[in-house]
């Protein structure tokens, strides 16, 4: 009995153990100058990995952070078995001011943005795809086509509708990479090529200004985007 006891006992010692650890962030943000506490147990210690920081435990028990920039502590038990890292990000210390303005927004794309793809009906009835097998993909955003520099969906169509059907190169950008493909436009009708595309070079929205930083003119705002209508009767994207 006497040792049951202790084995549950054991057993209750281990599991507050395991909840203490189990509760100590795994990453922290702190604003500099501001103090961290964590709720510890004894046995439970903690060890700055990151020298330029020196010595960062306090008599109070808590992590306190003066310098901007990152640490990482190691959480030990009984300081010898490393049980947990816990990664302490300092930055500075900023004053904003609430605005709650409501304004209107519209960003205009650097070339044209890649919204979607699909299937076109060509002159000969059939059913087309010509972007297949190119490479180009929903989100990249076209910059080029034919050497010449694309800025909007007016000068793309332009430039295919003036493709006369001939294959085009096609310069693309992918989370800032620079590619490129070849696609041969379809003939849709007799002034008409396409490359089954959706694109669209422009948003607009109104959206809530919440606050302004003074110190750096930035401010950040709560938006409803509503796509400007640019082609045909309510549509979204051109299809191109």
């Amino acid at each position: 009995m006497k040792h049951k006891k202790l084995l549950i006992a054991f057993l209750l010692i281990a599991l507050i153990y395991v909840c203490a650890i189990d509760s100590i962030p795994k990453s922290v943000i702190l604003f500099q100058g501001e103090s961290l506490n964590i709720k510890k147990i004894f046995g439970i210690s903690f060890e700055n990995k990151n020298s330029e920081y020196g010595a960062i435990l306090t008599s109070s028990d808590s992590i306190d952070e003066s310098k901007i920039g990152t640490t990482n502590l190691e959480v030990k038990l009984f300081n010898t078995f490393r049980v947990k890292d816990i990664d302490v990000s300092v930055i500075e210390r900023t004053k904003v001011i609430p605005v709650g303005q409501v304004s209107g927004i519209k960003l205009y794309t650097n070339g044209v943005l890649v919204v979607g793809m699909s299937e076109i009906k060509g002159l000969d009835h059939q059913k087309h795809k010509p972007y297949e097998n190119s490479g180009i993909q929903e989100g990249d955003t076209i910059v080029e086509i034919g050497d010449k520099e694309i800025t909007d969906t007016k000068e793309l169509i332009d430039k295919v509708n003036s493709s006369n059907g001939n294959e085009i190169k096609i310069k693309y950008l992918r989370n800032d990479e620079t590619l490129e493909c070849s696609i041969k436009p379809i003939k849709t009708n007799q002034k008409e090529y396409k490359l089954g595309l959706w694109v669209r070079d422009s948003a607009a929205g109104i959206g809530t200004i919440t606050y302004y930083e003074p110190s750096s003119n930035n401010f950040a705002a709560l938006r409803t985007w509503h796509y400007r209508y640019r082609y045909r009767k309510n549509l979204k994207y051109i299809k191109w």
